[in-house]
This record gives structure tokens, sequence and C-alpha cells, in this order.
């Protein structure tokens, strides 16, 4: 059976491209046209940050090009990136004033899978970008996403677990220790916030922009954000002062919104009953000679309040 640590040196540029020569040989180096290089679809997620990209293409004419792209060449002959988006478009932006940059030296891979290169494109954007927790977690998700490809391409895979690999493939590429543990955690948080966002976006039409922002940065519960966007936008306004000035927290906000909130005939309904059963204990009380307990008292005050 293949270990986490056997399938993990596969899927890195440090397990694919070693420094024995019989693997350079394998892999060589070779100076395409930049046009001629396909963009990876599963790059689509990731920015491409324009000061960022200008910055890198001043560096890349002052310097030069330190670390090859990882090219692979497709069946049909094409040409498609796997590592080193950001580098091409950094070329592609140079080649307009400098002919030279019409072409780009990369790393040529003619034996790639498609799982293969979508899991080595995820681990090369965990060391080459600043990503949130939440990115993390999404590129974490996207990795275990073809370890069913994986399995089916090698069988020994099955007892290996699922975060295991994913653990083992991130720490050989990255040199950062990862756990399954940790992997596990980051993925479960990416999905919450994912999902608390979606469920939050349905409501933004109504939210004021204050709110929508938590509601983007998944602070606040979709049930709650829904009590909110019924208010006028005044009143959401308001509140939301009020939840910075306290800095409440959400147990605090969902109370406030409950003691806040107009009240209906449902509202006053429960109130009178209750107010009736309270009533009857007070008369029964007072035949039996006993004193109304100060409780009671407060109840009646309150429920009179209420109605």
């Amino acid at each position: 059976m293949s270990s986490a640590s056997d399938v993990a040196a596969g899927f890195s540029i440090s397990g694919l491209l070693d420094a024995g020569a019989k693997t350079r040989s394998k892999y060589p180096v070779a100076e395409l046209d930049i046009n001629a290089i396909e963009d990876n679809p599963e790059n689509a997620v990731y920015s491409m940050d324009e000061a960022s990209i200008e910055a890198l293409a001043a560096s890349i004419e002052k310097d030069g090009l330190t670390d090859l792209p990882l090219v692979r060449k497709l069946p049909d002959g094409a040409y498609q990136m796997i590592a080193g988006h950001r580098r091409l478009e950094a070329y592609r932006r140079l080649a307009r004033e400098d002919a030279a940059f019409r072409t780009i030296p990369v790393t040529l891979v003619d034996n790639l899978d498609d799982a293969r290169a979508r899991v080595l494109l995820n681990v090369t954007n965990l060391v080459t970008r600043r990503l949130s927790q939440e990115e993390r977690g999404a590129r974490y998700a996207a990795i275990g996403r073809e370890v069913p490809a994986l399995r089916e391409a090698d069988p020994s895979l099955k007892g290996v677990r699922t975060n295991d690999i994913i653990a083992r493939i991130v720490t050989e590429e990255t040199g950062q220790s990862v756990s399954p543990a940790t992997v596990k955690r980051a993925i479960a948080a990416e999905k919450r916030l994912r999902e608390t966002r979606e469920q939050a976006e349905l409501l933004t039409g109504d939210l004021n922009e204050n709110w929508q922002v938590e509601a983007q940065a998944g602070v606040v519960d979709p049930l709650t954000l829904r009590a909110i966007s019924q208010l006028p936008n005044q009143k959401q306004l308001d509140l939301f002062v009020e939840y910075q000035r306290q800095e409440m927290t959400l147990g605090q906000l969902k109370a406030h919104l409950k003691a806040s909130r107009p009240k209906t005939t449902a509202d006053a309904s429960r109130a009178l009953q209750a107010a009736i059963r309270s009533v009857e204990e007070a008369r029964r009380m007072d035949r039996e000679g006993v004193p109304l307990s100060q409780g009671l008292i407060r109840k009646l005050k309150s429920l009179v309040d209420q109605l």
C-alpha cells in the first residue's frame, strides 16, 4: 500500500523535478511562445492583483526569471499552465514593449493527468500567494476533491485517509508541517463561512450596507440577518451603531433584536393569555390568604407593560 508520503512526493514540484539527471532530462526546459500557453481553468479562483503583476514585471525585466513556470503538454499538443500564471501575465505585459519577452522559458511536463495538474496548481498557490485562512481551507478542499481520481488511478490508496493525503502533499511542497487535523478544521471552517455567506447574499438587497459587510464576512448568522433585513433602513443603521458601540456578541445582538422587535397581534395575544393565568394565580393566593410574592408582582407589571 502506498503511504501518504509516497503519494505526496508525486504531487509536489520538488518530487516531480528532483535533482537527478534522469528526472531533469525527463522534464526539460523549453522556450515557448507566450500566446501558445493556455491558462488553467482551475486558476480562475485566484485574483490577478494589478499592482503585484506590475511589480513582478518590473522585477523580471531587471533581474530575469528566477523560477521557471511549470507547463504541461496536453494530448492534443497544446500547452497548459500549471504553476506560473502571474509570471506568464507579467511576460505578456513586457512583450508589448519588448519582443524579447514574446517567449518564456518553462519546465515542460508531458505526462501529467488532469487530477495531478489541479493538485499541483492548488498546492503551489498555497506557497506563492498570501491566502486567508478561508482561502487556505478552500484550497485544501480543492485538493481533496481530486483524491477519488487518485484512488482510481492507484487502488493501493484505498486505505489512506483523504486528510492524510492532503496534509502530506501540502507539507511536502510548502515545507511547513500540516497535520490532518489542521486540514479537517480548515475545510470545515471554510465550508461554514461559505454557506453562511451564500445564505446571507440572498438577503443583501434588504440589508443596510454596513450589515452587508458583516454578512460577507460571515460574522452574523443568516437567521439574524434575516431579522435585521426586515427593519427599516434607519433602524438598521441605528442598530449597527449600537452593535459597534457596545461591541455586542452575537448572543447580545439576538437579545437586542428580540427586545426591540415590533409587537404583533400574536405577541399581544400571548401576553394576554399569560396575564390571565397570572391574575388567576393571584386570585387563588388571595382566597387562600397567601401574600403575593414579589416575583408574581413583577411578572404582572411586565405583562401590563407588554399589553
